[in-house]
């Protein structure tokens, strides 16, 4: 009888213990969704959360983040998200107000928060009404930068441990990998770039600007005013290129290759293209910075 007992007594402690791991399990597993703008924040997110929700990517692969519109499609996701992280973006700007007004439960956080932006000025005419104009705006692109990418963790984690507090152990045990990794990919590049001999580069898109500035370098944009080069724009950045001995353009999807392939024939150049947006985002600017290395 008290076998009896013993083993009645053990299939129930073995069952709370399992519905208690279940139940773990389905805290730490996904059912929430937060949304962000680019692939390389949810490379960000995913470091710090794990598998504990799901992250919708707004931008699709090989998009142009500067001309981006959002479609019925991409509002849904967003008005399922518990988040929404920003990162800058123009489109982002124009519809911000909009979700807040429509999606009552969605909180948007910047995740470049406490970070010094580069700012910039962007003159043109808006064609409706033949006008010209000078817009001061800042460059978005800090996820380029390891550094501030370690804010954004910051960032990030005190979000989440906010919206989900179960989770804070994990996050924070995850955040203190991540800031480690970080400040390891730092010193690789630039120890990859320590010894080069050119320390200027030609890009089509000016989006490694904090990139540069954190690694010493000087970036020269083949784009001018987010449009391409006119003719007298090109012909001054040939005669830069020879001036300078400068033998590779560097390209992003998205944008367009006519003026490069130009620049390209123009110098002896060869174009190699690297990706701003990518979501194996440390590969990537291992990658550049050793196309940098070898190229430059």
């Amino acid at each position: 009888m008290k076998k009896i007992l013993l083993f009645i007594l053990s299939l129930g402690i073995f069952y709370t213990f399992t519905q208690a791991k279940n139940l773990e399990q389905e805290q730490n597993t996904s059912s929430n969704l937060v949304s962000v703008s680019i692939a390389p924040q949810a490379f960000f997110v995913k470091k710090i959360a794990a598998n504990t929700l799901d992250v919708n990517v707004i931008l699709p692969p090989n998009s142009n983040e500067h001309n981006f519109e959002f479609k019925p499609s991409t509002m849904k996701k967003l008005e399922k998200s518990d988040i929404y992280f920003t990162i800058g973006l123009e489109f982002e700007k124009v519809f911000t107000d909009k979700f807040k007004q429509n999606f009552s439960k969605l909180q948007i956080v910047n995740m470049q928060k406490n970070i010094a932006l580069i700012q910039t000025h962007d003159t043109h005419e808006h064609s409706h009404e033949h006008e010209h104009h000078e817009h001061e705006h800042f460059d978005p692109h800090t996820w380029l930068d390891p550094i501030l990418v370690q804010t954004m963790a910051l960032n990030i984690y005190d979000t989440l441990i906010q919206k989900y507090p179960q989770n804070e152990n994990l996050y924070k045990e995850n955040l203190d990998k991540f800031l480690a990794e970080l400040d390891s990919l730092n010193l690789q590049i630039a120890s990859k770039l320590e010894k080069l001999k050119n320390r200027e580069f030609v890009v089509y898109h000016p989006s490694w600007t904090y990139f540069a500035k954190r690694y010493n370098l000087t970036q020269i944009p083949v784009e001018i005013l987010g449009k391409e080069p006119k003719s007298k724009d090109l012909q001054k950045l040939i005669t830069l290129m020879k001036d300078k001995n400068l033998k590779v353009i560097f390209v992003q999807n998205g944008f367009p290759e006519n003026a490069a392939k130009t620049l390209a024939k123009e110098c002896d150049a060869k174009i190699y293209k690297i990706d701003h947006l990518s979501y194996d985002w440390e590969n990537e600017l291992l990658k550049t910075a050793d196309a940098f290395s070898h190229n430059l």
